[in-house]
């Protein structure tokens, strides 16, 4: 019981705490998961903050203490039951952490995926988005913020760090979440964030650099979809290939050194309709199509009369794939036109993401 009692008399804080959009339920068990680095255990420390410390367990799965000392099923319910326990906290949980749920009258579990015991209610929690992260800028200015946000990520460490040390955080977090294999990987992978690639060309790119079997990156792929540390997007064509993005554009961007800011840009736009709950698919390298027949384009930087041209030049393309709405996400430019019965409007990224926020 030892080590159950050091868990007990724990005292666990947040150093710093910024409003997120998901909030904890009250009195319910339920698992809360998402990709490394997103914020699980600091939502849940505050979440604990207010309730009485002699009413709640909160157990650190990967503690280093477990690396000398174990427990057990029979053991924790035998301490729930001693102390009258009405809620246990199981952070950074693993399967066969535990042979079996605890009984308790509120379980809450936390961890990379959501297929834990048997637990019906889920909660995931994704990287910031834009409005999350201006709650975490302290600055005024729109142009700044932005600026911050393509330079520190939507990582909440990186957000929470002065914006000059940005990339020293990137690094430490980067190297203390991802093993070996898991970082080469990464660092494969950030050279391709937003182009089209299969697994098997990962595999293929990777041995030019290093020792690795065909069946670790396969399976190192495929942990990384399921937890959404990368995803892959449909192309409309429907052939093999399909485009890859890094869950933080600006890691992505930290570990390649040359991302284009275009590459950058475009993260950004398909990033954020994959937090908003948006399905979409990618047409080429054109954009995104999403409900309704919308195309969604990131244009950084082309005013109207560049775009037009450009716009004139597709229409064609455009109606025979049932474009019904073309909105142009820019940096800082507002335009609208019709072009052959098909309106485009261009929007600044700030207002547009928190419009589908």
């Amino acid at each position: 019981m030892q080590i159950l009692e050091y868990f007990y008399q724990l005292t666990i804080v947040n150093e710093h705490f910024k409003e997120r959009k998901v909030t904890l339920p009250l009195d319910e068990t339920y698992i809360l998961y998402g990709a490394r680095g997103t914020g699980k255990s600091t939502l849940a420390i505050e979440y604990l903050s207010n309730m009485d410390e002699d009413k709640f367990i909160y157990i650190d799965c990967q503690d280093p203490i477990f690396a000398l000392e174990d427990i057990d099923i029979e053991m924790l319910n035998q301490f729930i039951d001693d102390e009258d326990i009405g809620l246990v906290v199981l952070d950074h949980y693993y399967c066969g952490f535990l042979e079996s749920k605890p009984i308790c009258e509120q379980l809450i579990v936390i961890g990379r995926k959501s297929n834990y015991f048997d637990i019906s209610k889920k909660l995931e929690l994704y990287p910031l988005d834009y409005e999350e992260f201006l709650s975490f800028d302290n600055t005024s200015s729109a142009t700044v913020s932005f600026n911050h946000f393509l330079r520190m990520g939507t990582l909440p460490l990186s957000a929470h760090s002065n914006v000059n040390l940005a990339y020293s955080e990137m690094r430490r977090f980067f190297y203390s979440s991802f093993d070996e294999d898991e970082s080469r990987l990464m660092l494969i992978l950030a050279r391709h964030q937003g182009r089209r690639i299969t697994t098997n060309q990962v595999y293929i790119y990777a041995k030019e650099y290093f020792r690795i079997s065909k069946d670790r990156v396969y399976r190192t792929i495929k942990s990384f979809v399921d937890e959404k540390v990368i995803q892959f997007v449909d192309d409309i064509d429907g052939k093999g290939a399909k485009k890859m993005f890094i869950y933080d554009f600006a890691i992505s961007k930290y570990l390649s050194k040359s991302q284009s800011f275009s590459v950058t840009f475009d993260s950004l736009i398909a990033l954020a309709l994959i937090k908003h709950g948006v399905e979409f698919r990618a047409i080429g390298m054109q954009g995104y199509i999403i409900h309704g027949n919308e195309l969604i384009i990131p244009s950084a930087f082309e005013n109207e009369e560049q775009f037009w041209k450009k716009s004139y030049a597709r229409v064609g393309s455009y109606k025979k794939a049932g474009i019904k709405r073309v909105t142009i996400v820019s940096v800082s430019n507002q335009y609208s036109y019709t072009l052959s019965d098909i309106e485009f409007e261009a929007i600044p990224f700030y207002e547009w993401s928190i419009l589908n926020g």
